[in-house]
């Protein structure tokens, strides 16, 4: 072993970097550790592309060298296309309340293509978005209005700019737990649950951002409603028979 190590001079040291780094990348990206579209990826490739590359330099082999710089050249359209997308993606203000609340971690170039899933929409005053116990086909993001939210006709909450309407129904694929009714008029963004289902299977990247910002912001709307329904006043006839 000792003799092993003695004989490896620089240029084996640096190859054996290169492979390494080769290995623990393709295993992070199949573990989920780093994902394809980020810029980690494509960057420790560059670098182990580039070591393996410099290890050549003491025993050429060309079918190897044309590999990594292949690998070298590749990585860097990649780094370089994700670079521009990032660069030239402009987002309105309600996109980028959107992306705070449900695509937060998400690089821009991959936020722009979850919102090109939905489609912008504007809601009336009295327009029903949920109904209570009935199946709903679609997520939707309030970026301004507000609605109330209703359970056995009574209104226990209502739902501003920066809310999700349907996230628990797309999580669980239960029914509506509560009817949504526009009360000021809503500009909000909707996505078709089916569509977005396959879209974000086809990008598990995406899918995983959406998810966990989902489980966070009905988290949240849990806590809030929790806190709303402790400080509603308790009426007098429960008062009389507490006495």
């Amino acid at each position: 072993m000792r003799e092993l190590f003695t004989d490896l001079d620089i240029f084996n040291a640096i190859g054996i970097v290169g492979v390494s780094l080769y290995i623990a990348n393709y295993t992070a990206l199949q573990t989920g550790f780093v994902r394809g579209q980020g810029y980690v990826y494509p960057t420790v490739c560059l670098i182990a592309a580039s070591c393996v590359l410099a290890s050549l330099m003491q025993d050429f082999n060309l079918s190897s060298a044309v590999i990594q710089v292949t690998w070298i050249t590749i990585s860097i359209i990649g780094i370089t296309r994700m670079y521009v997308l990032g660069v030239t993606s402009r987002f309105s203000d309600q996109e980028r309340l959107f992306i705070r609340h449900m695509a937060n971690g998400l690089p821009e170039h991959r936020a722009r293509a979850l919102l090109d899933n939905g489609m912008w929409l504007t809601a009336d005053p009295g327009t029903v978005l949920t109904h209570e116990g009935e199946p709903v086909d679609h997520l939707s993001f309030v970026a301004s209005g507000k609605a109330k939210v209703i359970v056995a006709d009574k209104t226990i909450a209502t739902s501003g700019a920066g809310m999700a309407i349907g996230e628990i129904t797309y999580l669980s694929g239960e029914p509506a737990t509560a009817t949504v009714e526009v009360a000021e008029k809503m500009h909000l963004i909707r996505f078709e649950a089916d569509k977005l289902r396959a879209f974000v299977q086809r990008n598990p990247d995406i899918g995983a951002v959406l998810e966990q910002n989902m489980a966070n912001h009905l988290r949240s709307k849990l806590v809030s409603m929790s806190e709303t329904a402790s400080r509603a006043p308790v009426p007098a006839s429960a008062d009389a028979a507490a006495a």
